[in-house]
């Protein structure tokens, strides 16, 4: 009962030397007093608290192995620690995820082990859990595990692949070092890999899944953009031009026959663009002309006159006006 207890006192207390601990439930008049972030595992909810869990953003850049350069040895985002070892990237029938390529390490025999560990590591203060590892494929025990900084600055490692020849996640989740972040994969024998996944906080690991987040992302695969049609406006407002909001970036002008138009305004109503979204108009024709004003700037400040299969990229201001 609610008599029993202070409401301003804390029902539940984790010593802050304590971590990984897991709890789940309900408090109605009472809270924890934890360091959240070394028990992300820990999700209370009442009036007067909440759990936290980490983003389930993937946080190695190029988790799809794109960009592979033979000659110069390396693959953008992560970097390859060592010359024993050949690499080479597998037909895109041996995928286990869409868009993450497999690669193939050939391992040389002598140098001690082969790493590959990202370019920059990642870091998030906030958080003092990190859930990090990758696919692999080997006939060889013990030929790939994954190792990573622990807080207190030794290294410590994950189990090793088992050589069963199949597909083995192989990872690891602990207290990292957030002075001298270091996460790599230590490989001895022959293993091909795929889709390397991180993660803050103690969350299962999320292999194949590379979300974008609405703060920044960068891109290593191809971005697709949709395609829509744009019609022209009634009679009784020709100059003035609504592309549909929300079906995507590339609009083609069709002109219904008539290609001899000007379009004065670009969504002048309610219909606007979010400031900062760049849109591409193109013209299958010849002869449309965009005019240039204080709606619409354009370079030099000159009207814009379609040629057939021409273009012209536009960023909305968020109100009436585009510049381009």
């Amino acid at each position: 009962g609610t008599g029993v207890f202070a409401q301003n006192k804390p029902l539940v207390i984790i010593d802050d030397s304590s971590y990984g601990n897991v709890m789940t439930g309900m408090l109605g008049h009472t809270h924890i007093q934890a360091n959240l972030n070394r028990n992300p595992g820990v999700d209370f909810t009442s009036a007067k608290s909440v759990g936290l869990d980490p983003a389930p953003l993937n946080l190695f850049w190029n988790s799809g192995f794109h960009g592979w350069n033979g000659a110069s040895r390396s693959m953008p985002g992560f970097a390859l620690v060592g010359t024993n070892a050949n690499i080479a990237v597998l037909s895109h029938s041996e995928m286990r995820f869409p868009d993450h390529n497999v690669i193939s390490v050939d391992y040389l025999n002598y140098g001690g082990p082969f790493k590959i560990q990202p370019t920059t590591p990642p870091i998030a203060k906030g958080h003092d859990f990190v859930t990090f590892g990758i696919y692999a494929r080997s006939s060889v025990a013990g030929s790939i595990s994954a190792a990573m900084r622990y807080e207190s600055g030794s290294i410590i490692g994950s189990a090793s692949h088992s050589g069963s020849g199949d597909w083995e996640f192989i990872g690891m989740s602990a207290l990292y070092d957030k002075s001298n972040p270091y996460f790599y994969f230590s490989i001895t024998a022959d293993v091909d890999l795929t889709a390397p996944t991180l993660t803050f906080g103690q969350a299962p690991a999320t292999p194949g899944a590379s979300f974008m987040s609405s703060s920044g992302a960068k891109m290593s695969g191809t971005l697709t953009m949709g395609v829509t049609i744009a019609f022209p406006p009634p009679s009784t407002t020709p100059n003035y031009w609504s592309l549909p909001l929300n079906e995507g970036n590339l609009f083609i002008m069709d002109m219904q026959g008539n290609p001899s138009r000007t379009i004065i305004r670009i969504n002048h109503g309610v219909d606007r663009f979010p400031r900062g979204t760049v849109v591409t108009l193109l013209f299958p024709e010849a002869g449309t002309t965009v005019k240039h004003s204080a709606y619409i700037q354009l370079k030099n400040n000159a009207n814009f006159l379609s040629v057939p299969n021409s273009s012209i990229v536009l960023m909305s201001n968020g109100d009436p006006t585009w510049v381009e």
